[in-house]
Protein backbone atom coordinates (compact mmCIF):
# COMPACT_ATOMS: atom_id res chain seq x y z
CA UNK A 1 0.00 0.00 0.00
CA UNK A 2 2.82 2.06 0.87
CA UNK A 3 4.08 1.99 -3.07
CA UNK A 4 1.13 2.76 -4.33
CA UNK A 5 0.75 6.06 -2.21
CA UNK A 6 4.27 6.82 -3.22
CA UNK A 7 3.61 6.07 -7.30
CA UNK A 8 0.70 7.89 -6.72
CA UNK A 9 2.14 10.93 -5.06
CA UNK A 10 5.00 10.55 -7.71
CA UNK A 11 2.39 10.95 -10.66
CA UNK A 12 0.45 13.84 -9.32
CA UNK A 13 3.61 15.91 -8.31
CA UNK A 14 5.20 15.17 -11.51
CA UNK A 15 2.19 16.37 -13.56
CA UNK A 16 1.66 19.37 -11.40
CA UNK A 17 5.14 20.65 -12.39
CA UNK A 18 5.13 19.73 -15.52
CA UNK A 19 1.69 21.78 -15.72
CA UNK A 20 4.02 24.64 -13.97
CA UNK A 21 6.95 25.05 -15.73
CA UNK A 22 5.67 24.46 -19.63
CA UNK A 23 6.28 27.37 -21.84
CA UNK A 24 2.98 28.52 -23.46
CA UNK A 25 2.75 27.58 -26.25
CA UNK A 26 0.32 29.69 -28.55
CA UNK A 27 1.68 31.55 -31.18
CA UNK A 28 0.97 29.74 -34.49
CA UNK A 29 3.40 29.66 -37.62
CA UNK A 30 3.85 33.31 -38.62
CA UNK A 31 5.48 32.16 -41.88
CA UNK A 32 2.70 29.98 -42.41
CA UNK A 33 0.27 32.28 -41.97
CA UNK A 34 1.73 35.07 -43.65
CA UNK A 35 0.98 33.43 -46.83
CA UNK A 36 -2.62 34.18 -46.46
CA UNK A 37 -2.42 37.88 -46.44
CA UNK A 38 0.17 39.68 -48.20
CA UNK A 39 1.20 44.01 -47.29
CA UNK A 40 -0.69 44.57 -50.33
CA UNK A 41 -3.92 43.26 -49.20
CA UNK A 42 -4.12 42.90 -45.37
CA UNK A 43 -2.63 44.20 -42.29
CA UNK A 44 -0.71 43.05 -39.01
CA UNK A 45 -1.48 44.90 -35.64
CA UNK A 46 1.60 45.12 -33.42
CA UNK A 47 1.81 46.47 -29.91
CA UNK A 48 2.56 45.87 -26.35
CA UNK A 49 1.23 44.90 -23.19
CA UNK A 50 3.23 44.36 -20.08
CA UNK A 51 3.25 41.35 -18.19
CA UNK A 52 0.77 39.19 -19.94
CA UNK A 53 2.20 36.27 -21.10
CA UNK A 54 -0.74 35.29 -23.05
CA UNK A 55 -3.76 36.93 -25.19
CA UNK A 56 -6.32 36.15 -27.01
CA UNK A 57 -8.15 38.52 -29.70
CA UNK A 58 -11.15 38.04 -31.65
CA UNK A 59 -12.76 39.69 -34.41
CA UNK A 60 -15.74 41.34 -33.74
CA UNK A 61 -17.30 43.21 -36.40
CA UNK A 62 -19.76 40.82 -38.14
CA UNK A 63 -19.29 42.23 -41.77
CA UNK A 64 -15.82 40.34 -41.72
CA UNK A 65 -15.08 36.58 -41.19
CA UNK A 66 -14.58 35.34 -37.46
CA UNK A 67 -10.80 35.11 -36.56
CA UNK A 68 -9.19 34.50 -33.24
CA UNK A 69 -5.61 34.69 -32.63
CA UNK A 70 -3.99 33.35 -29.63
CA UNK A 71 -0.67 34.94 -28.96
CA UNK A 72 2.25 34.89 -26.63
CA UNK A 73 3.16 38.28 -24.73
CA UNK A 74 4.05 40.95 -24.31
CA UNK A 75 4.15 42.08 -27.78
CA UNK A 76 1.35 41.53 -29.76
CA UNK A 77 2.30 40.39 -33.44
CA UNK A 78 -0.96 39.70 -35.20
CA UNK A 79 -1.12 37.46 -38.05
CA UNK A 80 -2.29 38.99 -41.09
CA UNK A 81 -6.26 40.42 -40.75
CA UNK A 82 -8.40 41.98 -43.24
CA UNK A 83 -8.14 45.78 -43.17
CA UNK A 84 -11.36 47.84 -41.41
CA UNK A 85 -11.95 44.67 -39.24
CA UNK A 86 -12.34 45.00 -35.42
CA UNK A 87 -10.34 43.20 -33.20
CA UNK A 88 -11.35 42.94 -28.90
CA UNK A 89 -9.15 41.58 -26.46
CA UNK A 90 -11.13 38.08 -25.16
CA UNK A 91 -8.41 36.81 -22.65
CA UNK A 92 -5.32 37.67 -20.76
CA UNK A 93 -2.72 36.02 -18.48
CA UNK A 94 -0.19 36.98 -16.56
CA UNK A 95 2.08 37.75 -14.35
CA UNK A 96 4.16 40.11 -12.30
CA UNK A 97 7.11 39.77 -9.15
CA UNK A 98 7.09 42.47 -6.01
CA UNK A 99 9.82 40.91 -3.96
CA UNK A 100 9.32 37.47 -3.43
CA UNK A 101 5.92 37.41 -4.19
CA UNK A 102 4.46 36.52 -7.47
CA UNK A 103 1.04 37.69 -8.64
CA UNK A 104 -0.57 35.47 -11.24
CA UNK A 105 -4.14 36.27 -13.28
CA UNK A 106 -5.96 35.44 -16.05
CA UNK A 107 -9.23 37.76 -17.03
CA UNK A 108 -11.80 36.94 -19.13
CA UNK A 109 -13.28 40.02 -21.60
CA UNK A 110 -16.44 40.55 -22.68
CA UNK A 111 -17.10 40.96 -26.79
CA UNK A 112 -19.05 43.76 -25.99
CA UNK A 113 -17.13 47.26 -26.47
CA UNK A 114 -14.27 46.89 -23.95
CA UNK A 115 -10.99 48.91 -23.27
CA UNK A 116 -8.78 46.81 -25.80
CA UNK A 117 -10.99 47.45 -28.67
CA UNK A 118 -8.39 48.30 -32.21
CA UNK A 119 -10.26 49.14 -34.99
CA UNK A 120 -7.80 48.25 -38.09
CA UNK A 121 -7.16 50.29 -40.50
CA UNK A 122 -8.54 50.37 -43.93
CA UNK A 123 -5.46 50.57 -45.67
CA UNK A 124 -2.92 47.50 -45.36
CA UNK A 125 0.09 47.76 -44.03
CA UNK A 126 1.11 47.45 -40.05
CA UNK A 127 -1.39 48.77 -37.68
CA UNK A 128 1.11 50.05 -34.61
CA UNK A 129 -2.02 50.25 -32.14
CA UNK A 130 0.06 51.74 -29.02
CA UNK A 131 1.88 50.28 -25.62
CA UNK A 132 0.44 49.72 -22.66
CA UNK A 133 2.55 49.43 -19.41
CA UNK A 134 0.60 51.57 -16.95
CA UNK A 135 1.45 54.75 -16.19
CA UNK A 136 3.76 54.75 -19.01
CA UNK A 137 1.18 53.98 -22.26
CA UNK A 138 -0.02 55.73 -25.48
CA UNK A 139 -1.35 55.48 -28.96
CA UNK A 140 1.01 57.19 -30.65
CA UNK A 141 -1.37 59.65 -32.44
CA UNK A 142 -3.34 56.27 -33.91
CA UNK A 143 -7.35 55.84 -32.59
CA UNK A 144 -8.20 53.45 -30.38
CA UNK A 145 -11.84 53.46 -29.90
CA UNK A 146 -12.92 52.28 -26.77
CA UNK A 147 -14.62 53.92 -23.93
CA UNK A 148 -11.60 54.44 -22.54
CA UNK A 149 -8.80 53.70 -23.97
CA UNK A 150 -5.85 52.08 -21.99
CA UNK A 151 -3.92 52.93 -24.91
CA UNK A 152 -3.51 56.99 -23.92
CA UNK A 153 -0.93 59.47 -25.12
CA UNK A 154 2.28 59.69 -23.28
CA UNK A 155 5.49 62.00 -24.33
CA UNK A 156 7.32 59.11 -23.29
CA UNK A 157 9.48 58.82 -26.77
CA UNK A 158 6.72 56.82 -28.93
CA UNK A 159 9.32 56.00 -31.46
CA UNK A 160 11.13 53.89 -29.92
CA UNK A 161 8.18 52.12 -28.04
CA UNK A 162 7.00 51.71 -32.24
CA UNK A 163 10.45 50.38 -32.58
CA UNK A 164 10.57 47.75 -30.06
CA UNK A 165 7.66 46.33 -30.83
CA UNK A 166 8.68 46.47 -34.80
CA UNK A 167 12.09 44.23 -34.18
CA UNK A 168 9.98 41.93 -32.38
CA UNK A 169 7.82 41.78 -35.89
CA UNK A 170 10.75 41.33 -37.45
CA UNK A 171 11.77 38.53 -35.85
CA UNK A 172 8.34 36.68 -36.44
CA UNK A 173 8.13 37.58 -40.01
CA UNK A 174 11.80 37.38 -41.43
CA UNK A 175 11.78 35.53 -44.87
CA UNK A 176 7.74 36.77 -45.42
CA UNK A 177 6.25 39.24 -47.84
CA UNK A 178 6.32 41.40 -44.45
CA UNK A 179 9.77 41.96 -43.90
CA UNK A 180 10.53 44.47 -46.18
CA UNK A 181 7.62 46.26 -45.16
CA UNK A 182 9.08 46.10 -41.78
CA UNK A 183 12.10 46.91 -42.37
CA UNK A 184 11.02 49.80 -44.23
CA UNK A 185 9.16 51.45 -41.79
CA UNK A 186 11.74 50.32 -38.97
CA UNK A 187 13.79 52.95 -41.10
CA UNK A 188 11.37 55.56 -40.82
CA UNK A 189 11.79 55.88 -37.42
CA UNK A 190 15.60 55.83 -36.91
Amino acid sequence: MKKVWLVLTGMIFFLFTGCLSQKSNLNFDYTERAALGTPENSVIFIGFYATNNAMSWSQSDSEYPPDYQSLDGPFVISAPVAPGSRYRLSFVSGSYSVGNTTYWWSEYYSMQVNNFDIKIPDEPGIYYFGYYSGSDSYSNGKPVEAPQSVFTPSTNSPEKRELACLKEALNRYKGTDWEPVIKARMEELN
